[in-house]
């Protein structure tokens, strides 16, 4: 396998050709980090010039998408895929709405802003109440009405959770991209935030294991001023 990397229009281009190999794997990975570190939008994959091989494309671009689902997210756009490769790829590993049929097709799809909200909010008791009020106003705005109550219930455990363990100001943030919902609230402490199991009593550790079963993926990323628990949720027709 050979590759090119360029950056094209402040968009990151990798260009794959040949075989599929694992050291595609970690290329990848690498680029999508710093992607990320430097605030990018999407890093396109020209596989034009790439060969199908079943197993290792689904298994590559499988574990790409789940990286990418991380917060703050960077969107992975596959370009110029063959047939072939457009219906393995689209049969499972990649959402069809993350393929394009050009890099110039990528990259148009790149550069449209993502609606976004934020808002600060007090560690106090109505914190939770205010946010199910901004994500729902926030979905149905942007057409996404099926998403409210699984929003609500996600963001209303984040904030609960930051305001009775991190008890720091928090801002919440709502991003609508091309296949899912992103929700992040950030606060001022440094301890992650880990789902627990509940006591014995029923009581207590049961709101993040709420989140890990409505939610694509969901995590607690640690940042200089504190951390930022996020969580993603698929939007309709996500695989």
């Amino acid at each position: 396998m050979t590759w090119a990397y360029g950056v094209q229009d402040g968009l990151p281009v990798l260009a794959l050709s040949g075989n599929l190999t694992t050291a595609a794997s970690t290329l990848l990975h690498r680029l999508l980090g710093e992607a990320r570190q430097q605030g990018q939008a999407a890093v396109l994959i020209d596989v034009s010039a790439l060969a199908v091989n079943d197993t290792e494309t689904i298994a590559l671009f499988a574990s790409i998408m789940i990286e990418a689902l991380q917060w703050p997210d960077v969107s992975v756009l596959i370009c110029a895929p063959t047939t072939e490769m457009r219906n393995l790829l689209g049969a499972g590993a990649v959402d069809p709405r993350l393929l394009f049929d050009s890099v110039a097709a990528g990259r148009a799809a790149a550069m449209v802003a993502v609606p976004s909200i934020t808002e600060d909010l007090l560690p106090i008791a109505g914190a939770a109440r205010r946010a199910r009020d901004v994500v729902t106003e926030a979905c149905l705005r942007w057409d996404e009405p099926s998403l409210v109550g699984n929003a609500a219930l996600v963001i209303s455990e984040l904030v609960t959770n930051a305001s009775m363990h991190a008890n720091t100001m928090m801002t919440l943030q709502i991003r609508l991209r091309s296949c899912h919902l992103h929700i992040a609230v950030f606060d001022g402490s440094a301890t992650h935030a880990v789902a627990r199991q509940a006591g014995s009593a029923g009581v207590g550790g049961r709101g993040l294991q709420l989140v890990d079963a409505v939610s694509a993926a969901w995590g607690s990323t640690a940042l200089a001023t504190g951390k930022v628990v996020w969580s993603a949720l698929d939007r309709p027709g996500s695989p």
